[in-house]
């Protein structure tokens, strides 16, 4: 379904393989364990940049990675060798705005609540005549809860 959207929103969708394979930076953010999975590791480009902000220090297969040559660069950037290619870790796989940024849990839910607020707002307000059922939320909804 996301793919749809996405696609009628104008973005070009393709396979994750060739996504990997195409990526100057890939970023994860599912929530789920190892996403970014031994099995893409040799298509990744050379010099990409791997970057997780999921809640889950796992979704990079990072103890897999680690297998191969690999030596820190600069503060929170890991090189690591997958045959002739270096590809770059970054923050070790864990949740970037938590261990290499500003940020903090508190300030991420922050907006997370505001959005949840602004949505039972809807659903006691104008929303209330809708029929039981999954509903993606307004966007002018949630934009104006982030404004």
């Amino acid at each position: 379904v996301r793919a749809l959207e996405a696609s009628y929103a104008g973005w070009n969708i393709v396979p994750l393989e060739q996504a990997v394979a195409e990526a100057d930076v890939i970023v994860t953010a599912t929530g789920a364990a190892r996403v970014l999975g031994e099995h893409f590791f040799p298509l990744l480009k050379e010099g990409v940049f791997l970057l997780n902000v999921g809640h889950r220090a796992d979704e990079i297969d990072v103890l897999t990675l680690r297998t191969y040559p690999h030596k820190t660069v600069i503060p929170f950037v890991e090189a690591v060798q997958i045959g002739e290619r270096t590809i770059y870790l970054f923050s070790g796989g864990s949740m970037a705005n938590l261990t290499a940024g500003a940020g903090d849990s508190l300030n991420a839910f922050d907006v997370t609540l505001a959005v949840m607020t602004a949505g039972i707002g809807h659903i006691v307000g104008e929303g209330q005549d809708e029929a039981p059922g999954v509903y993606i939320l307004p966007r002018r909804v949630w934009e104006a809860a982030i404004a």
